[in-house]
């Protein structure tokens, strides 16, 4: 992810990007962040997202050719495509050879490495898997959230925290949140604190909606992978 983070802190993007792997959040982090900086805000003209299978190839290159309205850059973002998968030789054999001012975003959760999509994507542009993080990443991302919350937690503190909650960063995000909102008018959190919580509130709809600490978390990705 080292070289997708350097793109975005450059602002020089390929043309082509695969994010593919078991860990959703971060897919659909870096999804977002490259649809941001890749095209403004409510622009529908020049954005298109698809979705699922059966996407039709023929409409979607079409749309590649189509020259951006009032701005240098058109985005296209497919998601759960199949198309790394099975044949897609069609819009392989379009995004190998094409240049323009289009940009593709492919995400998706399983490919094949030998799949015609895969090589062109890879040949031309950036292909990142997002595996599942290990504890020391997720004790660093858990340690860089707290701070943004102006708040302080201890190393050990954070192991128990994971041991409860598991790896996936989106399941941490949520109860991260929770409990930014339990201890909103302290700055330290315990372990006591990650006890109370799940004794008290784990079942309940506590905190729904949140208190702005899964926003913070979102932000601290770039800091730390």
């Amino acid at each position: 992810m080292k070289s997708l983070n350097e793109d975005l802190k450059s602002g020089q993007f390929k043309q082509l990007y695969l994010l593919y792997g078991e860990e959703d959040y971060l897919k659909k982090q870096y999804r977002d962040r490259l649809t941001k900086a890749l095209s403004a805000e409510n622009d529908t003209m020049n954005y298109s997202y698809y979705e699922g299978k059966n996407i039709p190839v023929g409409e979607v290159i079409d749309l590649a050719e189509t020259m951006p309205f009032f701005t240098d850059k058109r985005l296209i973002v497919i998601e759960d495509s199949g198309f790394f998968k099975s044949a897609a030789n069609e819009l392989a054999d379009y995004i190998k050879e094409r240049s323009g001012a289009t940009h593709f975003v492919f995400v998706e959760s399983e490919v094949d490495k030998r799949s015609r999509m895969y090589k062109a994507v890879k040949a031309k542009g950036r292909v990142v898997e997002m595996v599942r993080q290990n504890e020391a990443t997720l004790v660093r991302w858990v340690a860089g959230s707290v701070r943004q919350e102006q708040k302080q937690i201890a190393e050990s503190t954070i192991h128990y925290f994971l041991n409860k909650v598991g790896t996936d960063m989106k399941n941490i995000q949520q109860e991260l949140e929770k409990l930014f909102c339990y201890t909103l008018d302290r700055p330290q959190i315990d372990r006591e604190d990650v006890d109370a919580l799940y004794q008290s509130y784990h079942q309940s709809d506590f905190c729904h909606g949140g208190c702005g600490g899964g926003e913070k978390a979102e932000k601290s990705i770039e800091l730390l992978l």
